[in-house]
């Protein structure tokens, strides 16, 4: 009987390692890349590396949170080689858990250095900027407190913080930098302006252009943007006490089994082609030699507001359940 027992545990421990290395032989040419959207921008990019390189990428394209879902749902057993953010914050806390890999990428001296991780572990392909939106030209408010207390006639709305990932580090940036005083700004909001809250970046966008609204705070411009290419009449503003920059980080991951693949695929990133592809979609590409999409500013807004990744990470959920509860959720009386 022990002799079977044993017999038993030598072949499955021999069917273990034939698995194992059937997977990864199976990975040998191949890299498997997470990305949040644009979902045209990462298919450009997987596609000419692709084009490039003797290896097949692997693509998981979805918003930033299904990213991080993915990524935490596969914790103890990481399939990720590669993973692009829309949001900073989500890199800054895989790189707190010790998750992502140091890599300093090629060229990466002639992008915006500030934009990157300090300590090598994410750069940032690219940035969109989080401001106001309006209808056509009309004048629109001057400041972040003109609009949140009402000094602009018209109505407004906001992407919920808690469906979009540009409204959510929005939210978290503005509210570290305004300090305490902000939350009677956001009730003064819902109560003066009536604002109202829609599910994410498209319902807001689209409730823009079908005129239910006339502004939209929390506004990631390169949405607006692409919208009036397409001929929509709106029109972004940045408001004169700053607007949020959000960049869009890249990171490999610290269980990537193909290192070298992995790098390579960051590099292609800001390649002079691949940041054109970038700005193609209006964001505002990490490079300083591309030049952006000709509808938007060729050059940044004079302030901007970017938050200290430590205390942003300390403090997400605090702000965002905090906002969910006591003003996109309250019972707010119209004054």
């Amino acid at each position: 009987m022990k002799a079977h027992r044993q017999t038993g545990r030598i072949i499955l421990a021999g069917l273990l390692i034939a698995v194992l290395a059937s997977c990864q032989s199976e990975r040998d040419d191949v890299i498997v890349v997470y990305s949040a959207g644009p979902r045209p921008l990462i298919e450009a990019v997987v596609a000419a590396f692709e084009a490039g390189n003797d290896i097949e990428v692997e693509l998981f394209a979805a918003t930033t949170g299904q990213v991080m879902a993915r990524l935490e749902a596969e914790k103890y057993r990481p399939r990720a080689d590669v993973v692009v953010l829309a949001s900073e914050l989500g890199a800054a806390g895989l790189k707190r858990e010790s998750r992502l890999r140091r890599y300093r990428p090629v060229g990466i001296d002639g992008t915006q250095t500030d934009w990157h991780d300090p300590d090598g572990y994410y750069h940032a392909t690219g940035a969109a900027i989080v401001a106001m939106a309006f209808r056509g030209d009309a004048p629109s408010p001057p400041s972040w407190r003109a609009a949140l207390a009402g000094d602009w006639d018209g109505r407004l709305t906001m992407p919920s913080p808690s469906r979009s990932g540009s409204a959510a580090d929005f939210l978290i940036a503005f509210n570290l930098d305004r300090g305490d005083e902000v939350w009677q700004q956001w009730l003064d909001a819902r109560s003066i302006t009536g604002l109202e809250f829609s599910a994410a970046n498209n319902q807001a966008i689209t409730s823009l252009v079908l005129d239910a609204y006339d502004g939209m705070l929390a506004a990631a411009d390169y949405l607006i943007y692409r919208q009036m290419d397409r001929g929509a009449d709106l029109s972004v503003h940045y408001p004169t006490d700053g607007s949020v920059l959000v960049t869009r980080p890249i990171a490999i991951l610290d269980s990537t089994p193909q290192p070298e693949w992995a790098e390579r695929f960051v590099d292609h990133y800001f390649s002079e082609a691949m940041q054109q592809a970038v700005a193609d979609q209006f964001l505002v590409p990490a490079r300083k030699d591309v030049e952006t999409a000709e509808i938007r500013p060729s050059d940044l807004p004079d302030t901007l507001i970017r938050a200290d990744m430590k205390e942003a990470l300390e403090q997400q959920i605090h702000i965002l359940r905090r906002f969910q509860l006591e003003i996109e959720r309250a019972q707010v009386v119209r004054r």
